[in-house]
């Protein structure tokens, strides 16, 4: 794809997210979409576009957090050719009720004008330490 029509969708994509919207984020899908966490997270993968939908809608982030809750602030949007990049904040309440504040940076790969791979990269040791993975 080209680097306009990727950082078109992928930000589509983000204001789905932002408004927790599945009917919009399942169009803008491929059949074979990849949801990516970091392994070290102890969710997913994430694979085929209905699996990927109800995880990213609450399935998988609903059992981390209140969804109602999640805020995301993209701070940079960065595309080229057939990839874009979304450094970004998310703030939310824990399912435990705790606070949580991190930082992502999501990779988005697209073909023929939808999302194929969406790979996650979180400060996972911080998170982890908050939802009591790990000790300090």
């Amino acid at each position: 794809m080209e680097t306009e029509a990727t950082r078109a969708l992928v930000q589509r994509f983000l204001e789905a997210r932002a408004a927790n919207d599945a009917a919009t984020i399942d169009t803008l899908l491929a059949d074979d979409a990849r949801w990516l966490p970091p392994p070290s997270m102890g969710i997913g993968p994430f694979h085929g576009r209905e699996k990927v939908v109800k995880a990213l809608t609450g399935g998988a982030v609903g059992k981390i957090f209140d969804v109602s809750t999640i805020k995301r602030d993209v701070h940079k949007l960065i595309a080229e050719g057939d990839t874009a990049v979304a450094l970004q904040r998310l703030t939310a309440t824990t399912a435990k009720g705790e606070a949580y504040d991190n930082e992502y940076c999501w990779v988005y790969t697209c073909a023929d004008g939808k999302i194929v791979d969406l790979i996650e990269y979180v400060d996972s040791f911080k998170a982890a330490k908050l939802f009591g993975m790990v000790k300090s």
